[in-house]
């Protein structure tokens, strides 16, 4: 499914436990309850509970009687486990119709602004919403929600709920729905051409579902009375800079009319700026540089700062020659002007999820990132990431797990030589390949003749030069596989 239970843990329980089952069980195969029970730390009778209550969930889903479990005996088997499509379109069900997404909804497009009418809509008591607010509290912290005298409302900045709003309804469906049922589709895919058109580039359709979430959030709390009136020292430099009055001046046409003021426009401007794909121009690129040198940006100078920490820290010119050359400036620049605008979101689209593999693996880079952070006052940050993902390209940065491999054939010398080097630039990202001559002293074992039955290496038989299948399959002998030394 396109969205992980772990990512759904801090959303609503139910639901979290919900796909968690059905993740356990995406495989086809038929469970007993007690498994179930073990996978999700629950007990047998709550493993019973939610079966059922997700079969009814399906079947107002489907408006049928369709089975979405199957019984038997006293195992359990999931109809759609091969349905990616149905599977998806129930999870975006489920999010729909769960309690905290309505609440959520309710209040963003202003249909329900107290504990009262969020109770008498959602046909809820108001305990039970007050309790899903105080959850919503702790998911929502930068758009600090409050309830005073039964009201609910956000107390941050409208330019943070704006861009937070965005991130959090995508990080939920991914495109996979729209959220924003008041709002035309094609009035946003309008504004969506436009602002495509003036800088010059041609979003994937991932990227251009991504720049509607972004603009029917801005849309949606504008047309609600959540006007944009700061007049942050942001606004008063963009007001003079010559990109922004020309993308005013285009964009501002095929806006609704109730969005034309400048400092809703120069606010949607800057969160554009914050992704890398509209610096895909040389000469707006330049111009975004020109703007981002200015105070109260300095953001040049923020990426010059900490460019020298690391060169630094690094302490060698050919590797700080490949830093240099990975071309990585714009994708950087837009990270720290997001820091700069929105130091309370500390997460981007994807979440922490994404790096989770990579903390466990590389802990001297990560200690090594936090480090060079932390010498210009920042912290866990969307900066994090993105330097992580800058400088994993560098291979005297990484200390990657030792892989013995123990490669044993009756191919000619020539062949044999071409599937090391084969081996060694499939795996070159992830490990340090070294060949070994002793079944004993390896890791796995690549052989085209299995000579010992008894061998408790993990071992893949090859026959010729290596396919996709054969790495798909070494792929899978090597997971969970941590190095046995540094």
């Amino acid at each position: 499914m396109y969205l992980t239970a772990l990512e759904l843990q801090n959303y609503e329980k139910d639901i979290y436990l919900g796909v968690h089952l059905l993740e356990q069980m995406a495989d086809g195969g038929y469970y007993k309850r007690s498994e179930l029970a073990t996978a999700l730390q629950l007990d047998v009778r709550s493993v019973q509970r939610l079966l059922e209550e997700l079969s009814k969930k399906y079947r107002r889903f489907t408006e049928t009687d369709l089975l979405l479990f199957e019984e038997r005996g006293q195992q359990y088997h999931l109809v759609i486990a091969n349905q990616m499509m149905e599977q998806n379109q129930f999870l975006v069900d489920l999010i729909r119709h769960s309690v905290t997404y309505q609440l959520l909804n309710l209040v963003v497009i202003g249909k329900a602004r107290t504990v009262s009418e969020l109770s008498q809509q959602l046909f809820c008591s108001e305990s039970t919403i007050r309790r899903k607010i105080k959850a919503l509290q702790r998911e929502l912290k930068p758009l600090q929600l409050t309830v005073e005298r039964g009201v609910v409302s956000f107390q941050a900045a409208e330019s943070v709920i704006r861009m937070y709003l965005s991130v959090y309804y995508w990080r939920l469906f991914r495109g996979k729905d729209w959220p924003f049922a008041p709002l035309q589709h094609d009035l946003v895919r309008k504004i969506s051409n436009a602002i495509q058109q003036f800088f010059q580039v041609e979003l994937n359709p991932i990227k251009e579902q991504r720049l509607k979430y972004l603009l029917a959030t801005h849309l949606l709390r504008e047309v609600q009375g959540y006007s944009f009136t700061e007049d942050s020292i942001y606004q008063q430099t963009l007001v003079a800079n010559s990109l922004f009055q020309a993308f005013y001046q285009q964009v501002s046409r095929v806006m609704p009319t109730y969005f034309r003021n400048k400092s809703a426009l120069s606010n949607l401007f800057l969160n554009l700026l914050t992704r890398e794909e509209y610096y895909h121009v040389p000469a707006i690129s330049q111009q975004i540089h020109q703007l981002l040198r200015q105070a109260p940006f300095s953001v040049m100078d923020e990426v010059a700062a900490l460019n020298q920490v690391l060169k630094n820290k690094i302490n060698n010119p050919k590797t700080w020659e490949k830093f240099q050359a990975l071309q990585a400036e714009n994708y950087l620049i837009s990270g720290h002007l997001y820091q700069r605008l929105f130091p309370m979101i500390q997460f981007n689209i994807n979440g922490k999820l994404f790096w989770t593999k990579m903390h466990e693996q590389q802990a001297p880079l990560v200690a090594f990132i936090t480090e060079s952070l932390r010498e210009l006052g920042e912290s866990d940050s969307i900066l994090f990431g993105r330097y992580l993902s800058v400088l994993r390209r560098l291979p005297e940065l990484t200390v990657q797990p030792v892989l013995r491999i123990f490669l044993q054939t009756d191919l000619p010398e020539f062949e044999e030589n071409i599937i090391i080097d084969e081996l060694r630039q499939f795996l070159s990202k992830n490990y340090q390949v070294v060949f070994v001559n002793s079944l004993a002293a390896s890791d796995i074992c690549l052989t085209t003749s299995l000579l010992d039955q008894t061998n408790q290496v993990p071992t893949l038989v090859i026959t010729e030069e290596l396919q996709m299948t054969d790495y798909l399959a070494l792929l899978t002998l090597l997971q969970g596989f941590g190095g046995k030394s540094f």
